[in-house]
């Protein structure tokens, strides 16, 4: 039996904002004489929207009424309802996830949209994101490689790294196409806080309110791009790239093949000339040039250079249709507390739930002061009767105490039905249970629960991070 789910991917970028509509196909993939195995068999992209630039206030962050303009029309073009969506993500990338407003917008378009599962992004989420929505995860599966996908925008530059299909390494930047802006006359009209430490450093003369030399800007670009090499794991990292990470720096790494995705990328991938101001700056920031920097800057690892599947669209492709992960079928949820939206993951290492182990649980579980919060651990393979019992029991325990109506535990191995009963069997009516399983988490995740699809839950699993 088929089932069909409508997504929705909405990026809100440092310097463009994309809409795009998928729908997936659901289908059970095993006889009916065995426990039915749901999975995503299909996903076509419906339509894509215009790039738009991101609508900003005159405080300078996001305008929130332009936004849901441009959604509303998206919708209208690709004759879709907003009933019709079950699943996908609201994304704010960038410069942009830092406006005073951002978590706000994404919320609040959220619940104009409906009850779809949002994401709100992170650099570590959006890297991943980019790094499905470029191909970069399928290229790196077929050819049993390590490849890096930096997806170089207008404020960060986000990077996954895949070995083999499996992701390896993911990290953040400051350096985007927008960092520097300048108006029709060549001038200076700001520099981003990130970038001014490398200004310095190179004494270059750019500054506010004032006409910037070509040489000038190239010589920083030529920098940055210089940094791609490194992070690439051909040299060493510089002084000036380890300032520039966002929370964490890298694995170190060396890759096999570089992707590139994201605005500045068309300037890597292509071959126009960029020698003069004008030329540099038609769109107000040093985009074109800062590709153009890379591309020269790699000539000598031209080898190592593939072209991905996507490039500009590729956050937003991520996001309308990489984000969803498929709960496994042997399930048990109340449905009337679905979609739940932002949920913390609390990770048990193991599975004995003794004395200690549920109190350090509870104190876990504790730091996020009230809220609901999911359980989450690998299990058992082929858990027996009494072990089942025995997680019911530790997991019953847990809970004890706390204020949470509803008890939600996540296990990566086949067994959540079982588990889910037994601890149901318990409680009676006294807690609401969503157990579901074969979904890989860490603590400091936060997962959307979806409505259910033909006894299937929608998950995305994601980080949660607005200010760096």
């Amino acid at each position: 039996m088929e089932n069909q789910i409508f997504s929705l991917g909405i990026d809100i970028g440092t310097t463009t904002t994309q809409v795009i509509f998928s729908k997936f196909t659901v289908k059970n993939i095993n006889s009916a004489f065995f426990i039915p195995k749901v999975e995503v068999t299909d996903k076509i992209i419906l339509h894509k929207s215009q790039i738009y630039f991101t609508p900003l206030t005159l405080e300078n962050n996001i305008d929130f009424d332009a936004v849901t303009k441009i959604v509303r029309a998206e919708f209208e073009k690709a004759g879709i309802k907003k009933e019709s969506i079950s699943t996908g993500a609201i994304i704010v990338t960038g410069e942009t996830a830092r406006k005073d407003n951002a978590e706000l917008i994404a919320h609040e378009l959220s619940d104009i949209l409906g009850d779809f599962v949002v994401a709100l992004a992170g650099p570590d989420l959006e890297a991943v994101l980019a790094g499905f929505g470029a191909g970069t995860y399928e290229i790196s599966k077929s050819m049993k490689e390590r490849i890096i996908n930096f997806d170089v925008g207008g404020g960060t530059t986000n990077a996954c790294l895949f070995n083999s299909g499996k992701r390896e390494d993911c990290f953040a930047l400051d350096i985007g196409g927008r960092l520097i802006k300048f108006n029709e006359y060549g001038e200076v009209t700001y520099i981003s806080n990130k970038i001014k430490f490398m200004i310095e450093n190179f004494r270059l003369n750019i500054r506010v309110g004032k006409t910037a030399k070509f040489i000038e800007i190239k010589k920083l670009t030529d920098k940055m791009a210089e940094m791609f090499v490194e992070l690439s794991g051909f040299t060493q990292l510089s002084e000036n790239t380890n300032k520039l990470f966002i929370g964490h720096k890298n694995s170190g790494a060396k890759v096999n093949y570089i992707t590139f995705s994201g605005g500045v990328s068309e300037y890597i991938y292509g071959n126009e000339e960029i020698c003069s101001m004008e030329a540099a700056i038609k769109f107000g920031d040093i985009g074109p040039l800062l590709g153009y920097s890379i591309r020269k800057t790699f000539d000598k690892y031209k080898d190592k250079i593939i072209t991905p599947r996507e490039r500009i669209r590729a956050t937003v492709i991520g996001a309308g249709n990489h984000s969803i992960k498929i709960s496994g079928s042997t399930v048990i949820f109340d449905e009337e507390v679905l979609p739940m939206k932002n949920v913390p993951i609390v990770k048990v290492l193991d599975d004995s739930f003794e004395g200690k182990d549920i109190e350090r649980i509870k104190k876990d579980i504790s730091v996020y002061q009230g809220r609901t919060v999911a359980l989450a651990y690998e299990g058992p393979k082929n858990p027996s009767y009494m072990q089942i019992k025995n997680m019911a029991d530790g997991i019953i325990k847990v809970f004890e105490g706390l204020e949470q109506e509803t008890i939600i535990v996540v296990v990566q191995n086949d067994f959540a039905k079982a588990l889910g009963q037994t601890i149901k069997n318990k409680l009676g009516n006294s807690r609401r249970i969503v157990c579901i399983d074969e979904i890989s988490t860490s603590s400091g995740d936060y997962i959307d629960l979806g409505k259910p699809v033909a006894g299937i839950i929608p998950v995305v699993v994601k980080t949660l991070i607005f200010k760096f």
